[in-house]
């Protein structure tokens, strides 16, 4: 070859490897530059046609495996015969090029050319493509295909950097009840049923936004004012078809809904504090709605992040106190039991518990503050025991967040044995399950507390959609009725319903051998619907209000009785 000829190659090789090593955002564009880069030197290799076949294997990350085919170049009218090249990838699969000369076959020099340039482009889309593989797996939740935390925070960062934050809307939902879907079908379809829910989502989404995954079925979102009211109307009603060979079922989810605006908005941290912020409130006031943040519910989670970040200081420094409300026989009179229920004084004042029970039990706190119950009334209990005065059965509630412990029974033995107190004297009081999946964990819990001597009760029955299955998968000893079936006083419409119901559930009761107590009662005509029924331990205002130690401990004299 003549040194101008060589020249002229060398430059044309140089202008090759330009366009091949460029930076790419997507395998589609890094295919675009191959094919511009051979048609630089496409007439110094005597190239006519090329075609290249990708095909990878099934794996967890692409579940149908990838099949693609791409014509980088034809201008040969003639069908000559063709080279066939293929490389092998590391992780599985091939990478094959078809390659036709332009007028006649390939000669040896030319083959050796032809194999070298394209060894070159099989290693460079490889590292392409497994620099795309590696981007998608630190940017997707590979089991539903939306973006993951770490993609939504960068997103949202980006369009600070663009001051463009104040034109978007961040939604934080959750799939409403489904928990169904895997009572249906496996959790293996339960997956693919929900990646398919994300799918129809993300075909609502314009470009520029975004949809991740937080956990489970909890997901946010980043989504253009203008299109923000449709966006959430479309999640509150939501219909997925499921097919497979076996059966079809169409699904029609909702959502719990928080949404709020972002103007204002100085760090990636404040978008994702105000999703939580309204999603929190929006799941405190109804399952299946939406809440827009506003300032009052910014001002509310204030209070309960200080709560929560405050707890543990707040159980050392004695700010939590143990009030007991007695039970009372309503035949004698006199206090059979009582329930232990935790208040908080703060600066001498009486903080409700609804202030921050429900913030303890969202956060896990609550745990460790019904260990805490129960050991201040093991202690009561064994401080009147060695002052020689009499002891009844007290109930010490246990949030739902126990199930999840390793070794709930064995915690609350240790705690009653540590102080020395006969286990018959407490209680374990339960919050019925929502969850079909937890009555297992509850009977295998309850089952062992018996064994153990423990009594159990579950409280407020009635008012969850499972009470008649909780009854029969979980073998309690006690079940307090809620004062929602208690009739109220005077004539009003649908008392007879109540009074059947009351009627019912008393006489279903004592069928199954359970021991009754009423809660709520607050007049003298509820206590003698109560009588007539056969339920005879009476809780509420009608006796006593929740009392403090002290003056709980002046109602246990054997002298005292009610007037009621």
């Amino acid at each position: 070859m003549k040194y101008q000829e060589k020249h002229f190659l060398t430059c044309r090789l140089e202008e090759f490897w330009k366009n091949l090593y460029q930076t790419v955002e997507s395998m589609e564009r890094c295919e675009k530059n191959i094919a511009d880069a051979l048609a630089v030197v496409q007439d110094d290799l005597g190239l006519g046609k090329v075609v290249m076949m990708l095909e990878t294997p099934d794996n967890r990350f692409n579940m149908h495996g990838r099949q693609r085919y791409r014509v980088l170049l034809d201008r040969s009218e003639k069908k000559l015969q063709e080279m066939i090249l293929i490389f092998n990838f590391m992780t599985g699969g091939t990478l094959t090029f078809r390659i036709m000369p332009l007028e006649e076959e390939f000669g040896k020099e030319r083959i050796e050319e032809i194999h070298g340039i394209f060894r070159e482009i099989f290693y460079w889309y490889d590292r392409n493509m497994q620099q795309h593989f590696m981007k998608r797996i630190i940017n997707t939740d590979l089991d539903t295909e939306a973006a993951n935390q770490y993609a939504f925070k960068k997103r949202a960062g980006s369009l600070l950097e663009q001051g463009i934050i104040g034109n978007y809307c961040v939604v934080f939902f959750n799939i409403h009840n489904f928990k169904y879907v895997n009572k249906v079908f496996s959790y293996a379809e339960g997956d693919q049923i929900l990646k398919k829910y994300v799918g129809q989502v993300k075909k609502m989404m314009d470009s520029g936004e975004i949809m991740a995954r937080l956990g489970g079925d909890n997901f946010v979102a980043l989504v253009k004012k203008e299109g923000i009211h449709r966006f959430v109307q479309e999640l509150q009603e939501m219909t997925v078809v499921y097919e497979n060979t076996m059966k079809s079922k169409k699904f029609l989810f909702g959502a719990t809904i928080g949404a709020s605006t972002l103007e204002g908005i100085h760090e990636v941290r404040e978008v994702m504090l105000r999703a939580s912020i309204v999603y929190q409130e929006a799941r405190r006031c109804k399952v299946g709605g939406i809440v827009w943040f506003s300032e009052e519910i910014r001002q509310k989670m204030m209070e309960t992040q200080s709560i929560i970040s405050n707890f543990r200081h707040i159980l050392e420094e004695g700010g939590f106190v143990v009030y007991y409300q007695p039970k009372v026989h309503c035949v004698t009179k006199k206090i059979c039991g009582a329930e232990a229920l935790v208040r908080w004084i703060r600066e001498g004042e009486l903080v409700p518990p609804g202030m921050f029970i429900p913030q303890l039990e969202q956060e896990g706190s609550i745990c460790r503050l019904d260990y805490y119950v129960l050991e201040q009334v093991c202690r009561f209990l064994k401080q009147r025991e060695e002052s020689g005065k009499s002891n009844i059965c007290i109930s010490v509630n246990f949030s739902r967040k126990h199930l999840e412990e390793d070794d709930f029974v064995g915690n609350i033995i240790s705690i009653i044995d540590h102080y020395g107190v006969q286990r018959n004297l407490i209680e374990v009081e339960l919050t019925e399950s929502e969850d079909f999946q937890q009555y297992g964990i509850m009977s295998s819990i309850v089952n062992e507390l018996k064994k153990n001597g423990i009594k159990t009760s579950i409280d407020d029955f009635g008012t969850g959609f499972s009470s008649l299955n909780m009854l029969k998968k979980v073998d309690l000893d006690i079940v307090k009725i809620d004062k929602s079936f208690i009739p109220r006083e005077g004539d009003y419409c649908g008392k007879e319903q109540d009074m059947f119901m009351l009627w019912s559930i008393a006489g279903m009761l004592r069928q199954l051998g359970k021991s009754m107590v009423a809660e709520g009662v607050e007049t003298r005509e509820q206590l003698k619907y109560l009588e007539k029924t056969g339920c005879h331990v009476i809780q509420g205002y009608l006796f006593d209000k929740p009392l403090p130690q002290e003056a709980f401990e002046e109602r246990l004299k054997e002298e005292y009785i009610y007037s009621c």
